[in-house]
Formats: C-alpha cells, sequence, structure tokens
C-alpha cells in the first residue's frame, strides 16, 4: 500500500476516533439520563421483537393493522419525466414539485454503488430475514459504550418497508419499530433480494430533492447511476442516514466524513482493499449544485400542453394501474433549434434595436410530416414578457402574409388563374373603417400600378389587387381556405369577417402560418403540428409512436399548391417592391416567400418553404407596441428566415417539385385546365355605389353588393365623410 494513503487514511480514522471520543465525554453529564433511556427502549425493542416471532398472536395486537405488501417494484414510484429531441438530446427533465426521481433496474447501477451501499447500511443483507437482530444488539451495545445513537439497527429491508408502507417521517415509536420489523419480513418471504435492493435503490433519499441513486447521481455528478466511481458511489451511500447533515453541497467536509466511514466499511466486508479505499478518500470530486436546465423552454412548454391533449387517448400499460409517463421523444432537432435561436437574437439584438423591436419567433416543420424542428417563442423566456410563447400566441395580426390563403382559394375557384389581370386603382368603400367609416385601404407604397397580372400583385404583396381576389372569390371560400390549411383561429360565423380579412387584421399563431405554409410545400397535404415522436411508461412499454400517414389531409389539390409554389418561388414576381435577389431568396436554390406586416406596423412576418422545410418568423413586441422607421417583414422577419433556412439546408441539395400531371403549361405558367382564357373581370372598373348619401350605422355589406360586388363611393378622392389617413393592412 501506497505511505502516502496508508497516512492520509490513519490520519482521518485516527481524527475521526479522537473528535467523537472528545465529543462522548462532554456530552456525557447532561444527556447520561436520555441516552439510558435510548438504550432501554433499544433493548426493549430486541425483546419485543423476539416476542413477536414467537407469539404472533400476542404482537397483533400492538402492531394491527399493518398495510398489505403487495407491489415494490419501483416503477409505481412517481417519477421524472424525461423529454428528448429526435437524436436522443435530453431536453427537458421534469419532476414532481421540484422532486427528481429516475428508476432504473438494479443491473444499470454501478455495482461499487451496490456493495457501498450494503457496506454501510446492512452487512449480512443477503442473509438476514429482514431483520438483524445481531445488528440491533451490537446498536444497543455501542449506544451504551459510546453513550449515545452512534449506530442503527435498521436493515435496508426495514428502511424500505418504512419508506413505502409507514412514510419516511412515521415516528420513532416502539409500534413503528414493530410493524417496520414484520413487513420487513413479510417483503423478505414474498420478494428476492434483488427485488427489495433495487426497490430500495430507486427509493432512499439522496437530499436535494433526488429521490434514487439515478437521480442523485445525475444531481451531484452530472452522470448515471451504471458510470459511477467509487469515490462517487462511496459519497451517495453515506448520504441517506442524514441527507441534510452529510449534503455534499452544504457540508461537504461532512459528506467526505462520512465517506471515509463508508470506504472503511467496505474494506471490512472485503469489497476494497485498503489502498484503493484510501485513494477513494482523497480522490477529488466536482460536485454540481442542483439544476433545472430546460432546453427550447418554449417548446417543452408545448410538448407538455400537447401530452396532457393526448394522455386521454394513449392506450392502458399492460397490467394496468396508474403507471406513469417516464420517456417522450420529441420531434425538436436541437442543432436547429440552437441556429433557430442564434438567428433570432442577432436581429432583435442588431436591427431590433433600430426598428424597435424586441422579440421575435419562429416556428420550422417538416412539411412532409407535420414534425416541427425548432420552435422559438421569444428571445428571452427568463424575462417577464419571454414567458409567453409567441410562437402560439393568438393574438398577432399577419398582415400580406394572409394573402398565402387569398390566392389558394382563388386559384381553386378556377375563376382566376396565375395570369388573371387586375386593376391596381384606388377603392374606397362605404363601410368597414374603423366605427364603421368608409374603408379606403391602399398599397404599402402609397401608390397605384394600373393593370398587373394576378402573380405580380401576389408576389409584390399589393392591398387593391389582394381585395379585389378576396371579394371576387368570395370571403366564406377565402376562409374555408385557410380553416382547410390549418388556422386555427378563425371560429366566428363568417358574416363576422371583412375584406380586411385578406390584409392579415385577424389574428393568427405562427405555428398556424407554418402549418399553412406547409401545406402548400407537401403539395396541397396539411399535417397538424407533430412535437411528439414517441411516449414509453415506466415499465418500459410504448405508449405512443406517431404515424404521419395517420396525420395526413389533402387540403389542397397538388395542381393549385403548385401553381402557388411556382408564384411564390419566382423572385421576378417581387422585384418591382422588394428588389431582386434579396433575403426572401437563398443562393443557389429554389425556395417559396411571403411577407407581411400588420396594422401600424406592430407585427411583421416572412413564411417560405422548400419541399423539406418550412420556416415561419414573426417578429414585434409583445406588448403590442409599434415598430419603427416603417418596419415590415422584408427588414424586420426576412433576414432571420433568411440565415435559418440557409444554415438548415446547407447539406440539403436543391430540390423543387415536378410538375403534377392535370396541369397545363404555357411558358413559364401553369394553368389548371379550361382556365387558360378567363375573362379579365378584375381589370376593368370597379362598380361605384348608386347612392350619394347613406347611413353608415344601418348599412351592411350586402346592402352595397353591385352585381355581387362591394361597391366604391366613386372617382379617386371622392370622401362623403372627409375621411383621410392610411389603416397600415396588408403592408408588405
Amino acid at each position: 500500500m501506497d505511505p502516502f494513503y496508508r497516512a492520509i487514511a490513519r490520519s482521518k480514522v485516527r481524527a475521526e476516533i479522537s473528535l467523537a471520543r472528545r465529543a462522548h465525554r462532554a456530552r456525557w453529564p447532561r444527556q447520561a439520563t436520555q441516552d439510558l433511556r435510548r438504550l432501554a427502549i433499544a433493548i426493549l425493542t430486541v425483546l419485543v421483537l423476539v416476542a413477536t416471532l414467537t407469539a404472533p398472536v400476542v404482537a397483533a395486537d400492538i402492531i394491527n393493522p399493518l398495510p398489505p405488501v403487495t407491489n415494490i417494484a419501483p416503477t409505481g414510484l412517481p417519477q421524472d419525466l424525461l423529454l428528448y429531441d429526435r437524436h436522443g438530446n435530453l431536453l427537458a427533465d421534469i419532476g414532481k414539485q421540484g422532486d427528481h426521481r429516475i428508476v432504473v433496474p438494479l443491473g444499470a447501477i454501478s455495482p461499487l454503488m451496490v456493495a457501498a451501499t450494503i457496506a454501510i447500511e446492512d452487512r449480512t443483507f443477503y442473509q438476514n430475514s429482514g431483520i438483524d437482530l445481531v445488528a440491533i444488539g451490537r446498536a444497543a451495545l455501542d449506544d451504551l459504550s459510546h453513550r449515545q445513537f452512534v449506530q442503527g439497527g435498521s436493515t435496508i429491508t426495514q428502511q424500505l418497508a418504512k419508506e413505502l408502507f409507514l412514510g419516511p417521517n412515521a415516528p420513532a415509536t416502539l409500534q413503528r419499530k414493530l410493524r417496520e420489523a414484520i413487513l420487513a419480513i413479510e417483503l423478505t418471504q414474498r420478494y428476492t433480494k434483488n427485488q427489495i435492493l433495487e426497490s430500495y435503490l430507486n427509493t432512499i433519499y439522496y437530499g436535494n430533492q433526488a429521490y434514487g441513486v439515478e437521480a442523485a447521481a445525475r444531481t451531484y455528478f452530472h452522470t448515471n447511476a451504471s458510470k459511477l466511481t467509487l469515490a462517487q458511489a462511496s459519497l451517495l451511500a453515506g448520504i441517506p442516514r442524514s441527507p441534510g447533515a452529510y449534503n455534499p453541497i452544504a457540508h461537504l467536509p461532512a459528506a467526505r466524513q462520512r465517506q471515509v466511514e463508508v470506504l472503511t466499511a467496505m474494506v471490512r466486508q472485503d469489497d476494497l482493499s485498503q489502498a484503493e479505499a484510501a485513494k477513494a478518500a482523497v480522490a477529488p470530486l466536482q460536485v454540481f449544485p442542483p439544476t433545472n436546465t430546460v432546453m427550447a423552454p418554449h417548446f417543452v412548454d408545448y410538448v407538455l400542453t400537447t401530452l396532457r391533449r393526448l394522455a386521454p387517448t394513449l392506450p392502458s400499460p399492460r397490467g394496468g394501474g396508474g403507471v406513469s409517463l417516464v420517456k417522450v421523444v420529441t420531434s425538436l432537432d436541437l442543432t436547429l433549434q440552437q441556429d433557430a435561436q442564434l438567428a433570432v437574437q442577432a436581429q432583435v439584438a442588431g436591427p431590433g434595436r433600430y426598428y424597435n423591436f424586441h422579440d421575435a419567433a419562429l416556428v420550422s416543420m417538416d412539411p412532409k410530416t407535420g414534425e416541427i424542428l425548432a420552435m422559438v417563442g421569444g428571445v428571452a423566456s427568463n424575462q417577464a414578457s419571454g414567458k409567453i410563447n409567441m410562437a402560439v400566441s393568438p393574438t398577432r395580426q399577419v398582415g400580406s402574409a394572409f394573402k398565402i390563403f387569398t390566392y389558394t382559394a382563388a386559384i381553386e375557384s378556377r375563376k382566376l388563374n396565375m395570369v388573371s389581370p387586375i386593376l391596381d386603382a384606388p377603392l374606397d368603400f362605404p363601410i368597414g373603417g374603423p366605427n364603421n367609416t368608409p374603408y379606403a385601404p391602399t398599397n404599402y407604397d402609397g401608390r397605384w400600378h394600373g393593370i398587373l397580372a394576378l402573380k405580380m400583385a401576389l408576389g409584390n404583396s399589393l392591398n387593391i389587387p389582394g381585395i379585389k381576389t378576396e371579394v371576387w372569390t368570395g370571403i366564406p371560400a377565402v376562409l374555408a381556405m385557410a380553416r382547410r390549411m390549418g388556422v386555427t383561429t378563425l371560429t366566428q360565423p363568417d358574416a363576422y369577417y371583412g375584406p380586411s380579412l385578406t390584409l392579415g387584421a385577424y389574428p393568427v399563431p405562427v405555428l398556424d402560418m407554418a402549418v399553412g405554409a406547409s401545406t402548400l410545400a407537401d403539395m396541397g397535404v396539411r399535417h397538424s403540428p407533430a412535437p411528439i415522436l414517441s411516449i414509453t411508461d415506466a415499465l418500459g412499454h410504448n405508449r405512443y409512436t406517431y404515424d404521419p400517414s395517420k396525420n395526413a389531409f389533402q387540403a389542397v389539390s397538388p395542381q393549385v399548391a403548385f401553381i402557388m409554389a411556382a408564384i411564390l418561388s419566382d423572385d421576378r414576381n417581387r422585384c418591382m417592391e422588394f428588389g431582386c435577389g434579396g433575403d426572401l431568396t437563398l443562393p443557389g436554390r429554389q425556395v417559396a416567400a411571403k411577407t407581411g406586416t400588420s396594422q401600424e406596423f406592430r407585427d411583421n412576418w416572412t413564411l417560405g418553404f422548400t419541399p423539406s422545410l418550412t420556416t415561419a418568423v414573426w417578429v414585434g413586441n409583445p406588448d403590442n407596441t409599434p415598430l419603427s422607421h416603417s418596419s415590415t417583414g422584408i427588414v424586420g422577419a426576412a433576414p432571420i428566415w433568411h440565415q435559418f433556412m440557409k444554415t438548415a439546408l446547407q447539406a440539403v441539395p436543391n430540390e423543387w417539385y415536378p410538375m403534377p400531371s392535370g396541369l397545363d403549361r404555357i411558358g413559364n405558367n401553369y394553368f389548371l385546365p379550361g382556365t387558360e382564357n378567363l375573362r379579365a373581370a378584375l381589370a376593368a372598373p370597379w362598380p361605384v355605389c348608386p347612392f350619394q348619401s347613406y347611413d353608415p350605422t344601418t348599412l351592411t355589406w350586402n346592402d352595397i353588393l353591385v352585381n355581387g360586388l362591394p361597391c366604391t363611393l366613386g372617382t379617386p378622392g371622392f370622401d362623403l365623410f372627409g375621411r383621410s389617413g392610411f389603416d397600415g393592412f396588408g403592408q408588405p
């Protein structure tokens, strides 16, 4: 044995003995009476235990009623819920009320931990009948010689019986000791020693809200129970006797002194050599303070909400009983999540200061499955404003991003095609504005552009053509399309919605916009958001596996979806307003994209897709403060979208859709059969209202229909109420 380690070990033992003797001498005068009383109780306990074993009828009167000893499987204990990303990275360890327990089989616990526990707690564990009368007697004699309790007589089985059936805080009375002993004997008769030991190691408290050895290993050492070293195992094994006194965070010297006791016991059991014990006693240990790190906190909250909704539909566990769910593999890709967070934080910390936006949200999905790959609900989840998950908040107007639904409905209606001419000229509806005043929407640039093709009107996000397309198609048809494509917030009756619908005047969550774009990206197939891939219960049984084929709905025909993708991916369609080759494009890659800005510049958006990835981005302020300097989607949200998509797709080859059958192609334009030569209905002047005066408080939309369209008040500049100003809806 190394002389250095021998000297260290001897000095520790000598110091421990010397300190104990001085403490005993100092305590004897004032504790003698109390110690003798305790000794008497211990001796009486031995006698009564003997009587109990030899006269069970008499004992029954003392200990009845006993709880039934039915099931000690640790899988029935409350456990942590562990959430992982799709690649097995831990996202969150969620314990009930802050407590942590992760049940593992005995074979997944280091043999060093098993040996250390038996050596210090119950060295005759594998031989005794659940109680150890010799140990109880030895404890009584030690108590007498040391004038205090220095050793307990409870076996591992007795401790387990107390924890499971009597409660960890049961009073230390003679009756409780008797009940504990009888239960321990019964446990030993019903279960194998390994079953008892496994349950014990998953049950016992190790301090700092860690129950069971796996939770303790993770809490203190950031490792697993299977990987504990001798130094770590011997430290942990000493804690249960007094989790407060031997807390290695608050009282490390006391914990290390207790560790020496454990190592000494292991040497006495021939589990270790003295050299191994001495080396472990001085081995450096990094003990971590308790933490509860959650990766992607807004996504984790969304998963927990989904779990609560999904739980009633899960199949019951085999064998029944309230078996908890302990492992959830989510759809999140932690690498993409971190890329998304970096893109969001950089934009908010940089341009956000100039444009006065302080928050942002992003949702990215696999359009072929609906699986959520990244979700950023805000830039500061630890702040008051960041507690709101803006990715799912149903409070934000989406501006012109909503036009993806309007033009999809228009193409599907066969009333318009991608080159249908539309006159961009002023409209002034008699009602629909604030307080039922006239509604006079304008384009973002404040100009009129004459007759343009539908694809140009959509690409450049012009408001007047958008409204004309909407009312020509029919607001109910646009609503139906948005709902089919995944918008969940448009729940009012159709008559509730006015022409500003197409300009994004009604709130839609970022998540819903991502689903809508994903529907186009998967050629019209809608997949509801899928944040969970699999769920496993505490018994190791699979309770849920996500099946994308059961979450697929053909909301739009492939032909219509292809036409929309062709319009949104042609950068030439948006060069007039946004310039060519900007943040709505990706170098060397065909990609569809659309921006949006809400009323008074309070929100701005960008969403877009390739066949394998869809991303929607919002920037703004949770308190609805307007942005500054005419901040639109192209300067606020688009840079985030561009940066994230470029990074996420860097290893993915450029891909696009083959033209589906059932389409006609003329040049670079695509048509549903029979729609190539539609009449140019929207290129003509808009119907003018036939009245010169009216009462806006009684007028309805049906009252102002002329030839099926809501009429305009007349020539540009005609304003019956002297109304002026720009309402801001539907900016690019």
